[in-house]
């Protein structure tokens, strides 16, 4: 109160210095928020947004960030601890963390190029190209992958993957490569849509490593509706896009996500292998690496009902079948007798499969390997269907001892010997 009794007790012609001094005790109490001084009850304080672009912040004495809160209702706090200042979004409060997410850091195998605006989401580059010179696909043939904006990338990736088989294009490099960091490994790289493209030009000069001369990169976004031709990003001037016809080779950055979000009895932070890398046939894992089960209680599956199907080989005269050929619709065209000889087997085959097909009047017979069994026949003997009546016939044989195939399914006359 003492300041309140000096204020009514000044002279008129002191009352221009005395506002000076009032004034200057509410800012300080606005930015500090010092012990003796406080807001009223329910004080509003509106910031120019709704997006998160703008931040009350409360400072300390040495005009540190110690509390503040974006346009969007996020606030970000900031501790200490007898180790060292520690920071939060509001979920790893008791937890001392190493840093924040901010571009230009190094996280999660590379460099940060953007953040959302929540703080808790990220975009990774890899910290060089992943090729100078390579075709965005086997062909141009239409894929779909026509994604386009934040993580689309990712679904393209997989896509035209699918779509294009194995080879030497973009997006194959990137579903292949991997690389540890101080003992931390990730494979789960992707080929950027045109935005994160886009988005990973404007950073160029924080990641680094880019070819800035008369350079292209391929994004994973396909052209429509010509879709002959990918999006590119040209790297020399200014970061305009373009499309290209997919056979032609340029320059390759791959990109990841994180941290991944928790599934089944995965952590929330869990930076390991998630599902990339089980994408590529060329993949191989090095380092100690412990990969457990994922568990979960439901799993939603969207998309085109497809049937299984086996694959079917004809055969105009006899076939000698191997391991090869378990699980496939063997069709003889039997004209005249054919024979059918099954492979050797072991305790490792059991439970594999084989159809075979008769279309023709002409004796088909099963030949078993030597010292193996087709149901009730003598070691290494055979089933065979009559030559006459029915004309077409089938029968399923399966393995199910080292030595004993049984049959499981059929249609005609089948006699063993």
């Amino acid at each position: 109160m003492n300041w309140l009794n000096r204020l009514n007790g000044l002279r008129p012609k002191n009352l221009k210095g005395t506002w000076h001094l009032l004034r200057t005790y509410l800012v300080a109490c606005l930015v500090f928020v010092a012990a003796d001084c406080a807001f009223a009850a329910d004080t509003g304080i509106k910031l120019n947004s709704n997006d998160g672009t703008t931040k009350f912040v409360v400072q300390d004495n040495a005009a540190a960030t110690v509390f503040s809160a974006d346009s969007k209702g996020n606030s970000y706090m900031v501790g200490y601890s007898s180790a060292a200042k520690y920071y939060g979004d509001g979920s790893t409060l008791t937890n001392v963390s190493t840093h924040t997410f901010k571009i230009g850091d190094s996280y999660g195998g590379g460099k940060i190029f953007w953040v959302d605006a929540a703080g808790r989401q990220v975009l990774i580059a890899a910290t060089a190209d992943q090729s100078t010179s390579i075709k965005w696909g086997n062909n141009t043939n239409a894929t779909g992958a026509n994604l386009d904006g934040i993580y689309a990338g990712k679904a393209n990736t997989v896509i035209i993957s699918t779509m294009q088989h194995a080879g030497s294009y973009a997006a194959q490099v990137c579903a292949d490569y991997s690389v540890t960091v101080n003992g931390e490994y990730y494979d789960d790289w992707y080929l950027p849509s045109k935005t994160e493209l886009g988005l990973l030009y404007a950073q160029r000069n924080v990641v680094g490593g880019f070819n800035t001369s008369w350079a292209l990169y391929w994004s994973s976004t396909e052209n429509v509706p010509d879709t002959t031709l990918a999006w590119f990003v040209v790297f020399y001037n200014g970061g305009s896009m373009g499309a290209g016809d997919k056979t032609t080779s340029v320059f390759v950055r791959c990109v990841r996500a994180g941290p991944s979000s928790a599934i089944g009895n995965l952590p929330t932070n869990a930076e390991s292998v998630t599902d990339g890398g089980y994408l590529s046939s060329t993949q191989t894992f090095t380092g100690a690496n412990a990969f457990q089960g994922v568990t979960a209680a439901s799993a939603t599956i969207t998309g085109e009902a497809r049937l299984s199907r086996s694959p079917v080989a004809a055969a105009d005269t006899g076939i000698v079948l191997s391991a090869a050929d378990f699980g496939k619709t063997i069709t003889v065209n039997s004209s005249a007798a054919q024979t059918v000889t099954l492979p050797a087997v072991s305790a490792a085959d059991i439970g594999a499969t084989v159809t075979v097909v008769k279309l023709g009047a002409g004796r088909v017979a099963i030949q078993a390997a030597a010292a193996t069994y087709i149901a009730d026949s003598t070691a290494g003997g055979a089933i065979y269907n009559q030559a006459v009546g029915p004309v077409y016939a089938s029968i399923t044989l399966r393995l199910v001892t080292a030595t004993q195939w049984m049959l499981v399914g059929g249609k005609g006359a089948w006699i063993t010997q």
